[in-house]
């Protein structure tokens, strides 16, 4: 028996909107008052970016699309900066390896989740594009995320063989060792799958990753320490993968709660 998709009541996700505003009012205030002067900058940019970015899956939820556009736009902005400060040269703010938060693979991901959810392909395009080939020091031991934002670098580039060969990597590997839990590990088996698809316009391949991606995320909904939050009740991978395959030309493989149907592009916005 198919298990009901869980959803938030009309008085959750009010109550969730009203603390995300209240969460984002609140840093404002204090920002004004000068509490964020003495801070490093990319952890302030890394901070303003999460808040904007649960205010805007709020939203999302809450049926408000424009608001969430904008929203998820800010903290796309946001995000880019601190992948500005450690990977462009040329920005004004830029201290390299000095960089002590937002530098990594997932917030490089977490910048594109954003930008695609906002209708924003070139902040999406050049998040992708700062993050390195090479380890970068003082961050963790490449992984599957970093594997993932090096195929969607390759895929923006052109290179279809290449991002191919990052995703190919991954899933290989995953077949042949797959985990018995939920894991990081799982989530980023999906989105290499769904990636794949895209990459080789394979729309059964498309579709199994989003649909894997929306189970891990159900699961979590129902068992998850986010669940009873629209952070937990938002997808915001399938969402964003979901808005890449429309802009490579492919028709959306799933409708769901969890993927807001107001925040998927239309075939006007991917011409």
């Amino acid at each position: 028996m198919t298990k009901k998709i869980p959803q938030l009541s009309a008085e959750q996700l009010a109550s969730e909107l009203e603390i995300d505003l209240e969460t984002i009012a609140r840093a404002k205030a204090l920002d004004e008052a000068g509490f964020y002067q003495d801070s490093k900058k990319e952890g302030y940019y890394w901070g303003r970016g999460f808040d904007y970015a649960s205010l805007a899956m709020s939203y999302a939820l809450n049926q408000k699309f424009d608001e969430a556009k904008a929203d998820f736009k800010k903290a796309a902005e946001y995000q880019l900066r601190p992948l500005k400060m450690a990977f462009d040269p040329t920005d004004p703010e830029f201290i390299g390896e000095k960089v002590s938060r937002g530098n990594q693979a997932i917030n490089v991901v977490s910048c594109f989740n954003c930008a695609m959810a906002a209708g924003e392909l070139a902040i999406a395009k050049e998040a992708c594009l700062l993050y390195p080939e090479g380890h970068f020091p003082g961050n963790p031991k490449p992984n599957t995320t970093d594997d993932f934002v090096h195929a969607l670098k390759a895929w923006f580039n052109g290179d279809h063989d290449k991002a191919s060969a990052h995703c190919q990597k991954r899933l290989d590997e995953y077949t042949a060792k797959p985990s018995k839990k939920i894991s990081g590990r799982s989530n980023y088996f999906t989105l290499h799958l769904a990636l794949w698809g895209i990459i080789h316009k394979d729309a059964l391949s498309f579709e199994d990753g989003i649909k894997r991606n929306l189970a891990i995320w159900h699961h979590g909904a129902r068992y998850g320490e986010e669940s009873g939050t629209t952070r937990g009740h938002y997808a915001e991978f399938a969402v964003a993968l979901t808005n890449l395959g429309i802009h490579a030309g492919m028709e959306q493989p799933v409708v769901d709660p969890f993927i807001p149907q107001g925040l998927v592009w239309s075939k006007s916005v991917r011409d």
